[in-house]
């Protein structure tokens, strides 16, 4: 055979080989970025996964704690106490469920918070099963009030945070009012649900059924939660295959690079040892100064102690949770003075959770088309919550009640559905997730703290409710002055006052910088 025709045949064998070779490329490349097409949807779409996990978690934990009013009955007639003393327990266990989110902060830099997550519903399920065998109602103190309270505040802090993670960019108000409808949907579900295991089974029953079947759907719940991915997470091996694809185009031009930047390297050489040397001087200097500046974290909490706006936030969410934890610990003793049978008390209470669901719904739907800031929706519920309260007080039958506690539920939605989205409108940018998270879960802690001995010890002295549904309205009136006074401080602030080209927080590190704020702090 001629020597050109061999010549041809090799060339055309190695030109079938290399057009095979990069067909099967071709195919491996669309079949990565077809494996990839699930995972980024599911991922898409993971997010309302999440919500309706939320939810359910709430659903679990707040639905109990929340109806504590029909088990507050069944307390206060086997142990004899008193009002005040009956109704602490409830608050002390809800005031817990806030006021231990700065230790579930803490907690979750070192446990991912679907670990803290599950870690509370366990705390929270073996509180309500140990409360089923106190003998007295002081060893309910330690069960119910701190085991369940520290539990609910991992479960709940934990998810919600992550929560607001996965829609840091955008539409938290709809996912937090979804979720938040967990606690409302609770509150209709479980008021029935432990009126007839009390009635039929006795309350020490009732709270053992509630564990078991909480712990076990609680946990399957809990496991759906995840941390929200990053890029890297989403389109790892579609960016390999988009690499592959480069290298291809670029293969002409591999060895012409190599040798350029082997030439380069050389070049490099030298220098890169000077900036090592300059860097190990760096350190070295930076290490001399780490005695002086040994805790910076303390300007920022200074900072934001001597922020006026904070404290607004932080006594207007005090008194708003101050009133309202009312009809979740007194609301029942309340209509059982009314002389209203268990049976009325329950479907008052499903009312008020009806209400209250309708107005989270609302918001829910709304979403983030309102024309106004959500702060606006907490200072019109506290406002207008002063009116159904004044109405309590001349009510006496359960006709009169029901359409107030459906009112009441309705206005109390505007509270709970939007304060966290309020919060995270107000502050999140300034201070981050977890600072917020804290913001609007302690201060209502102290507030449900001192509801109960407040309620119950005016009702111990005066023998009625009277007293402390007035003391209760003004408490709303104040909520929402304290409320509104955030926005019309920015207002008047950015409208040409003497504060308007610098924000407090500014001039004060104008005045204190970085390294003069520790001595002000000390």
């Amino acid at each position: 055979m001629p020597l050109c025709c061999l010549v041809f045949n090799e060339t055309a064998m190695r030109a079938d080989f290399c057009t095979t070779c990069t067909t099967k490329r071709q195919h491996l490349t669309t079949d990565a970025k077809s494996a990839m097409a699930i995972p980024q949807t599911c991922l898409r779409r993971w997010h309302w996964v999440i919500t309706l996990a939320t939810f359910t978690l709430y659903f679990l934990v707040l639905g109990p704690m929340f109806n504590f009013s029909i088990l507050y009955l069944s307390l206060q007639g086997e142990f004899k106490s008193a009002a005040a003393i009956t109704g602490w327990l409830g608050s002390l266990s809800a005031a817990l469920a806030r006021l231990f989110s700065p230790v579930t902060v803490l907690l979750e830099q070192r446990l991912s918070k679907r670990a803290v997550t599950l870690i509370g519903l366990v705390l929270y399920c073996t509180g309500l099963l140990t409360t089923s065998f106190v003998p007295a109602l002081g060893y309910a103190f330690i069960t119910y009030g701190v085991l369940s309270g520290v539990g609910a505040n991992l479960t709940l802090h934990s998810s919600l945070q992550l929560l607001l993670e996965w829609f840091a960019k955008g539409n938290f108000a709809r996912a937090s009012a979804i979720a938040l409808l967990g606690s409302t949907g609770g509150l209709l579900a479980f008021s029935p649900l432990l009126t007839v295991l009390i009635t039929n089974y006795g309350w020490r029953n009732a709270l053992r059924v509630l564990s078991g079947g909480i712990f076990v759907v609680g946990i399957a719940d809990g496991l759906l939660l995840t941390d929200p991915p990053t890029t890297e997470d989403i389109f790892p091996r579609q960016n390999r295959s988009e690499d592959t694809e480069q290298n291809e185009h670029d293969m002409q031009n591999v060895r012409k690079r190599e040798r350029e930047r082997e030439r380069a390297d050389e070049s490099c050489k030298q220098e890169n040892e000077g900036k090592e040397r300059t860097e190990l001087l760096d350190d070295a200097i930076v290490s001399s100064h780490e005695g002086s500046n040994t805790k910076p974290d303390w300007c920022e909490v200074w900072r934001m102690m001597q922020s006026l706006e904070l404290w607004l936030w932080s006594v207007a969410n005090f008194l708003t949770f101050l009133g309202w934890t009312f009809f979740d610990i007194n609301f029942a003793s309340y209509m059982d003075g009314l002389n209203l049978h268990s049976n009325q008390i329950s479907y008052v209470i499903m009312g008020f959770a009806g209400g209250e669901i309708g107005g989270k719904l609302l918001i829910a739907l709304l979403g983030g088309r309102l024309p106004f800031k959500y702060l606006y929706v907490v200072v019109s519920s506290c406002l207008l919550a002063a009116v159904p309260l004044g109405l309590m007080t001349i009510v006496k039958t359960f006709a009169a009640i029901m359409p107030i506690a459906v009112a009441s539920g309705f206005l109390r939605s505007g509270a709970y559905g939007v304060l966290y989205a309020a919060g995270a409108e107000l502050f999140l940018e300034k201070y981050g997730p977890s600072t917020v998270m804290v913001l609007t879960l302690v201060p209502p802690g102290f507030g449900i703290l001192v509801s109960a001995p407040l309620s119950g010890s005016l009702f111990d002295v005066t023998g009625s409710y009277f007293a402390s549904l007035l003391v209760i309205a003004a408490i709303f009136v104040c909520a929402s002055a304290a409320f509104l006074f955030i926005p019309v401080r920015r207002k008047i602030r950015s409208g040409g006052s003497c504060y308007s080209s610098a924000s407090r927080d500014q001039q004060h590190e104008l005045q204190y910088p970085e390294g003069q704020c520790n001595q002000v702090t000390m």
